[in-house]
């Protein structure tokens, strides 16, 4: 049981699966969430313990340095003893630091998937899943922002309920994905400056992601051929 659990059976020609799963559980399992426990104290700590959850499986699927690894993982800790603080001390104020915490660790997690996916030089299924995982990755991470725009500057958006972050975050995680696709529905408008400008760049990154993404695949393809010819 041990050695299934293991990090060492993960390879850089699976990993990216595995952080696939664990962010596709995360986005599935919070529209659950808010589907059927809006607005309820269990609601909030399933929120809370779906995204620790979420960020174990994506630690444990980093290949990566031993610095980095340890980063990561300290960072999934942090989250969790911040949020057994918060629960017993009814500190809903240091709400702020989890999402601090969460927004390093999806930066953190794209970095490490960028170099793998987009710079390894070749084109395998698992370069292919980690450009979706990328993608993810960086609708998770104006979650994060939008979140914490909300928290500090009320009314930031219209069509948003007041409540905590863990209410809202399903709310941002679909708002997120519309604007990062130029899809947008306009049920959820953004009005502070502030808000607008970071819905405005995520829009500009997700148009500029697709081409490099698309550019970096084919070139990495070709070169492939290439070398095999030769």
């Amino acid at each position: 049981m041990r050695r299934l659990f293991s990090r060492k059976n993960i390879t850089e020609k699976d990993n990216f699966s595995y952080l696939l799963l664990s962010l596709f559980f995360l986005l599935l399992s919070s529209a659950v969430v808010d589907q059927f426990f809006a607005r309820t104290l269990l609601g909030q700590s399933l929120v809370i313990a779906l995204t620790v959850i979420s960020m174990l499986i994506g630690v444990w699927s980093l290949r990566s340095s031993k610095l980095a690894f340890n980063t990561a993982l300290g960072l999934v800790i942090c989250t969790v003893l911040l949020s057994v603080t918060v629960a017993i001390l009814d500190q809903a104020e240091m709400g702020f630091i989890h999402l601090l915490l969460m927004l390093y660790f999806f930066i953190l997690t794209l970095k490490l998937a960028t170099q793998q996916a987009l710079f390894s030089g070749s084109v395998t299924r698992n370069s292919i899943i980690g450009s979706i995982c990328i993608f993810l990755l960086l609708g998770l991470i104006w979650v994060m922002l939008y979140l914490l725009v909300a928290e500090f500057i009320p009314n930031s958006f219209t069509g948003l309920e007041d409540g905590s972050w863990q209410h809202n975050f399903p709310d941002f995680i679909y708002f997120s994905f519309v604007t990062l696709t130029t899809l947008g529905f306009g049920d959820l408008l953004p009005i502070s400056p502030l808000a607008r400008f970071l819905v405005y760049i995520e829009a500009i990154v997700g148009v500029f992601y697709m081409a490099i993404v698309v550019s970096s695949l084919v070139s990495a393809g070709i070169s492939n051929i290439q070398s095999t010819k030769n």
